[in-house]
This record gives structure tokens, sequence and C-alpha cells, in this order.
């Protein structure tokens, strides 16, 4: 008789967010695992659960299914204490158990895509023998680096504007500080463990095949929106936004052509 296939449980987090789930601007990760040694793909572009990102939770509220990858934040206001937060993993949801069935210890490599919007991916190479079983929360997880960053420019006159979003890779949003005015009644506020003050959004606009960059900074004027505006002389231009959470050396990159008439 066949030895028991191992099981492997994956999931995907993001670098100081939260797992890959249901937000709207976050596709479904895809998980491929690899022999390393007799380079044989086992599993090629797998979806993976995406029913539930996970729960932020205190420090103090430690278990062993918590993700190791904390969540640290800063917010000003008052909207969360400072320091370190664990994430709680969905029972069941937001990752993938993999079978594999092995018939000598195997060194597998993981690897998980994401989108940014463009693909980017995240992976790890370790041992596994047949019939291993390694179900324990929070599983292997998989950390994808950078920030879900798109842009958007319309051209008034002269006046270019240019609007970017920008979300962790999980789709959480980054919040506007100092807090605008609170929700209405039977709204939820938006998650405060990703204040605006952590990023730096840039916007670089160069004409079309010249040298000469024009770099200036984005404001955040609402939930994951940064805006600004500037006279361009007519001509084509190509437009780069650059989205940068330095503590977290999260990155993020979006580029447009703007024609101004």
């Amino acid at each position: 008789m066949p030895p028991a296939a191992a099981q492997v449980k994956v999931r995907v987090q993001a670098r100081d967010g939260k797992i890959l789930g249901p937000a709207p601007t976050v596709r479904q990760p895809l998980l491929s695992v690899r022999n390393v040694l007799t380079r044989v793909t086992l599993i090629k572009d797998c979806p993976m659960n995406n029913g539930s990102s996970g729960t932020v939770v205190p420090v103090s509220k430690f278990s062993e299914g918590v993700s190791r990858n904390a969540i640290v934040v800063q917010p000003p206001g008052g909207t969360a204490a400072p320091g370190p937060y664990w994430l709680q993993p969905p029972a069941g949801l937001g990752e993938l158990i993999v079978e594999l069935h092995l018939t000598e210890p195997s060194l597998l490599e993981f690897t998980a895509t994401a989108f940014a919007p463009d693909p980017v991916c995240a992976s790890a190479t370790m041992w596994v023998l047949p019939s291993m079983q390694l179900l324990a929360d929070p599983g292997l997880v998989l950390t994808i680096a950078g920030l879900y960053t798109t842009v958007t420019a319309s051209v008034a006159n002269q006046t270019v504007t240019i609007q970017a979003n920008v979300t962790m890779m999980c789709g959480c949003p980054i919040t506007l500080q100092p807090p605008p005015a609170p929700p209405p009644p039977g709204e939820a506020p938006p998650e405060p463990y990703w204040p605006s003050g952590e990023f730096e959004v840039t916007a670089q606009i160069r004409a079309n095949g010249g040298l000469d960059v024009l770099s200036f900074p984005l404001t955040c004027s609402g939930t994951s929106t940064f805006k600004g505006s500037l006279d361009l002389k007519p001509g084509t231009y190509d437009l780069w936004v650059v989205a940068v959470q330095p503590a977290e050396t999260n990155v993020g990159f979006a580029r447009a052509t703007v024609v101004v008439p």
C-alpha cells in the first residue's frame, strides 16, 4: 500500500498586513510547489482560498495559532494603541492544504503568486517527508512584500490631476491621518492599523523619451487615495507613481501616459 499523501497548510500574508483575502482590489493568490532537486513541478498555479483575511488582535492575546508575522503600527489620534499586533488566521479560510504524493524525503519550494496588480511572488524552501502532516495554524506563511498601487490622470486645459490608489497587498485600506469626521451612524470606520503618515507617495513626470524628471509628493485625501496636480506644457508625458512604506520596506509602483493637448 502506498504511503498516505503528505499534507502542508500554506497561507499568504501581506508584509505588515493581513491574509490575502476577499478585498475587491486583490486577485486570488496562486500556489505552486516544485521539487528543487529533481526540478519536477508538483503543483502549478493552484488558486488559494481567499474567503477571509483574518483578525487583528492585541499583542496580549497571543495564541499558538497566530501568525508570527506581526503587524506593527503607531497611529496618531488614539485610533489604535501603538505597538505590535498579532494576526489571527481565519479557521479553514485564507489557506490551501496541499497534498503531496512523495516516495522519499523531498526538498520542496513553495511559491505564492499575488498581484500588485502585476504578478509578485514569495517563496520558501523546506524538506517534506512522505506522509508528513503539517497542518497546525498558522501554517507555512509566505509573506508578500509591496503595496497594491494604481493610478489615473485627467487633463483639464493644461492642468493634470493625478489620483493614486494605494493599499496593503491584502487590500487593507490606508487611513487618512488625522482622521476625518466620524463616519455616519451605522457605518463602520476604516481600520486604523495603516495610517497615512507611514506612507510616502510620489509622482514622477517626464516628457516622453526625455531625461528631465519632475517629482512631487501626492497628498492623502481620503481612504487609500493620494492626489496632486500640476500644469504642464502641451506634449506626451510618462507618469510614474511610487508608493513607499519605509518602515516595512514595502514599495508599490504604477505608471500611465498623459497627453496634454
